[in-house]
């Protein structure tokens, strides 16, 4: 033993490199991020892509929005003795939809809403809804009968 040391704070030659190993590898695994690896610089030692794993993590691409189908508009025709007033919407005095006037034996288009629909009213001169046809999209005409009182869609002509 050396003069002047105490036993207890000697550390044998051989010890001291595996001490500095775990004291390099116990503050390694502290708060630091470890650096990412780094691929290999040759080209020709590097594996091959994995078109896969490509495919799944590349980003798919942004869906394109389909174009709105355009419902061919529908033709109504009156059989009515005399002049009808129509609104085309929901219901009659809601505040949306549109109004007009048919005339007797009159065809006119109707247009629809985006989805094809569209609700057909016949209404008084004050507004007031008397009859109404619901139209699907696969419905092509509407007719409104000469008493007045009937108003029909079909898919016909």
């Amino acid at each position: 033993m050396m003069a002047g040391m105490r036993p207890s704070t000697l550390v044998p030659a051989l010890a001291f490199p595996a001490l500095l190993a775990l004291a390099s590898f116990t503050a390694g695994c502290g708060s630091a991020t470890p650096a990412p690896a780094t691929a290999p610089t040759d080209p020709a030692s590097a594996p091959a892509p994995d078109p896969a794993a490509a495919a799944a993590s590349a980003p798919a691409p942004a869906a394109e929005e389909a174009p709105a189908k355009h419902y061919r508009a529908l033709d109504l025709t009156s059989a009515c003795g005399h002049e009808l007033h129509l609104h085309y919407g929901a219901h009659p005095g809601d505040g949306t939809g549109e109004n007009l006037t048919v005339a007797t034996g009159a065809t006119i288009p109707v247009p629809r809403q985006p989805d094809g629909t569209n609700v057909v009213w016949v209404t008084d001169e004050q507004g007031n809804g008397l009859a109404h046809v619901t139209i699907t999209k696969n419905m092509r005409h509407i007719r409104i009968s000469a008493d007045c009182s009937k108003i029909d869609a079909d898919s016909e002509r």
